[in-house]
């Protein structure tokens, strides 16, 4: 059945009575404005507004490429976990007339089904399904979006390829960071996708069995898996692409970033960007102070840690500095 889902967003792919498909909510006066859209859809059911949701079958996607005027890509933010990419999305969330659509769940889980639910026509229908999930997430609800940013999730940089199949022009960066600072925020902070029920999509990042993957700790599916990222960004780099390390991030190269995504921010975006540096990325409340935790991270870890890292991350970390200092050359 045909629903008017004009100002409507998907903020979730789900399985309803057997039926794989999206919940919508009713969001058009919803900016966006959090670092995650996850918190904007939970301040948007907490806000007193009565919202209206539903759910549909993904059929409907197509009738709303139609239908829906949205904004097209303007960049890709990829990254190996807990590297500045939520800053780098609260920078592009700065310039005015922009959505930032920071891992959202009907985005990310679709790009998981090209691993979970293998098969040519399966791939063509997720494909043809995820553009009409990011039209839909990028329609103009507030009369003045001119920029869409995407932030994936770390685990949706294995799909690169399908991903870049279907918006082949879009620039796009690669944030990573030092691999036993990224392991010892992972292992002392527990993300999802470390966690995940369904092993098949890890397993297949690092080419390992869901059997094997159950089976390891934490810390070496950690290493495992962004040592795979590190190699992949490396042999993906390209003129269309940039690489960037945490331990350069500032206010220049944020901009430069900008500039990368065709955008150039104004006296006052950068004001706004300059701001948010000064906070911890990821808090709701943007109160929180920014504390420089390289030196922390590296004495906290453990043997095991640096074991991991030696094993499976150091060297494809190595090489894929090599490319960004020969790129950025």
């Amino acid at each position: 059945m045909w629903c008017d889902l004009r100002g409507w967003l998907p903020v979730d792919a789900v399985v309803v009575d057997g039926r794989p498909g999206l919940w919508w909510m009713e969001m058009s006066d919803v900016s966006l404005a959090e670092p995650f859209f996850e918190d904007s859809v939970a301040h948007a059911k907490a806000d007193g507004t009565k919202r209206g949701e539903v759910f549909t079958e993904f059929d409907v996607l197509l009738q709303l490429e139609k239908s829906l005027e949205a904004v097209s890509p303007t960049g890709f933010i990829f990254h190996s976990s807990r590297c500045g990419s939520t800053l780098m999305a609260n920078a592009c969330r700065a310039v005015k007339g922009s959505i930032v659509l920071s891992e959202a769940n009907a985005i990310d889980k679709l790009i998981a089904r090209f691993i979970t639910d293998e098969g040519d026509l399966k791939e063509s229908l997720y494909s043809v399904f995820l553009r009409g999930v990011v039209h839909a997430l990028g329609q103009r609800r507030l009369g003045d979006e001119q920029h869409l940013f995407i932030k994936f999730a770390c685990s949706s940089f294995s799909q690169f390829e399908r991903i870049k199949h279907i918006w082949p022009r879009v620039p796009w960066i690669f944030l990573y960071r030092d691999p036993i600072e990224t392991i010892v925020s992972n292992v002392n902070n527990v993300p999802s996708w470390l966690i995940d029920d369904d092993r098949r999509v890890l397993a297949s990042i690092i080419g390992a069995s869901p059997a094997a993957v159950a089976q390891m700790s934490l810390e070496e599916l950690c290493a495992r898996t962004i040592g795979s990222l590190y190699a992949k960004a490396r042999s993906l780099a390209n003129d269309n692409g940039m690489l960037l390390n945490y331990n350069e991030l500032s206010l220049p190269v944020l901009s430069r970033a900008l500039n990368f995504f065709g955008v150039t921010p104004a006296s006052d975006e950068l004001e706004t960007i300059a701001r948010g540096s000064a906070v911890y990325s990821k808090a709701v409340s943007g109160t929180r102070a920014f504390v420089a935790d390289a030196q922390a991270k590296q004495q906290l870890a453990s043997e095991l840690v640096r074991e991991m890292a030696t094993a499976w991350a150091n060297e494809p970390y190595r090489l894929l500095e090599q490319a960004r200092l020969e790129t950025n050359s």
